[in-house]
This record gives C-alpha cells, structure tokens and sequence, in this order.
C-alpha cells in the first residue's frame, strides 16, 4: 500500500514537472518579438511650422530732433521681433553613422519694428528763434510736423537697434534650442549654417544683418 502510494506521488510529480517544462516552452515560442525602429531626422519636422517668431526686442532710447526754429526731444520707447522662415531650412549634412545632422538656415526677418507711443515720453520742446529779442511762437504747426517727422526717424532707429548683433545671436540661439527639441526623439546632434552676410532692407520687413562670429 505505501509502494503504492509512493509511486502515486512520483508520478504525479513527474507529470507536474513536465506541465511547467511545457509551459515554459510555450510561453518562451509565444513572447513577440521586439522591433527595433530607428527615428530617422526629417527636415519635414521644421518646415511644417512654417514662420516662427524667436525674439521680441525691446528698444528705449533718446531722440533730438531740430529745425531752424525748434528743437525737442523725446524718450522713444518701441519694440520689432525678429523671426525665421522654417519652410526654407534645408538638411546640409547627415551623418547617420555619428548620428549628427547639420541644417541649412534661412536668414532671419525683422518684423514690424514698431514706436509704442503710449510709452514715449515728449521730453522737452525749445524754441531756437529770436526775434525782437524773444523767443518766437510756433503758430504754424511747426511743431507738430516735427514730431511727425520725429516719429518716422524713431521708427527707423528701432529697427537699426534692432539689428545689434547681440540681439542677432540670441535670436539664433532661440531658434536652435527650438528646433534641436523637435529632434530630440531621434538621438542626432543638431548644428546649424547660418548665411553669413544677407541683405538688409530698411523696411517694415527685412533681412538682419548676420552676427559676428
């Protein structure tokens, strides 16, 4: 009786032992493979922005302004962003073997260099005229038309500060941390070529100046 039971409980163990072996084996022939896929750098993750605004400069600054008979001056305050066209960049190089890839940029804009005149303060207004011994009245809106003029020459000014090559940098750098974050994912190294010496018109709208480097 206990011969037999033994051999019960042997052969029990047995066949539980072969259930787990089996298992084992099935689970190991089921488990699903693993795909690797490697994110390749596309310049389409850039230029599907479109224009993209990096910097907005502020400007403050002293303006005289004199004629013949009057002389003001005025604190200007104003501001222009500066922004880059992203459907122009190019791939210059990929290397996919060092996972570096180096990216032709377009120059950057100058946007709506602007004077922001609820903030400019009129300083002061002279007369520079004798007559008779006093000074003279303005009776003829000279005044006036100085400020306009004044105002035109402010907007001008704020779009040359603008162009100051620190503000060029940082608006380069601006663009390069946005961008590399888009590449982030891929595991490449992102540099930039920038143009080295664009054009620049003078307009609402225009190319800046490249930094020095």
């Amino acid at each position: 009786m206990n011969r037999l039971l033994a051999s019960s409980l042997i052969a029990i163990l047995f066949a539980a032992a072969g259930g787990v072996a089996v298992y084992f084996a099935l689970a190991q022939e089921t488990k699903e493979p693993v795909i690797v896929i490697e994110s390749m750098p596309t310049v389409e993750r850039v230029t599907e922005i479109g224009e993209l605004c990096v910097l907005k400069v502020q400007v403050t600054d002293m303006l005289q302004a004199t004629t013949p008979s009057l002389k003001a001056s005025w604190l200007i305050t104003g501001d222009a962003l500066i922004s880059v066209d992203l459907e122009d960049v190019r791939i210059n190089r990929l290397d996919r073997d060092g996972k570096r890839l180096v990216l032709s940029m377009p120059p950057l804009q100058l946007l709506s260099p602007r004077v922001n005149h609820e903030k400019t303060r009129h300083w002061d207004t002279k007369s520079v005229c004798w007559h008779n011994g006093w000074f003279t009245y303005d009776k003829i809106g000279k005044s006036s038309r100085m400020q306009q003029a004044a105002m035109r020459k402010a907007q001008q000014t704020i779009s040359l500060v603008s162009q100051d090559s620190e503000y060029v940098e940082q608006a380069r750098q601006s663009a390069e941390q946005i961008i590399s974050a888009l590449y982030t994912e891929t595991g490449y190294s992102v540099s930039f070529d920038w143009p080295d010496k664009p054009g620049y018109e003078p307009e609402a709208r225009g190319t800046l100046l490249s930094a020095a480097r």
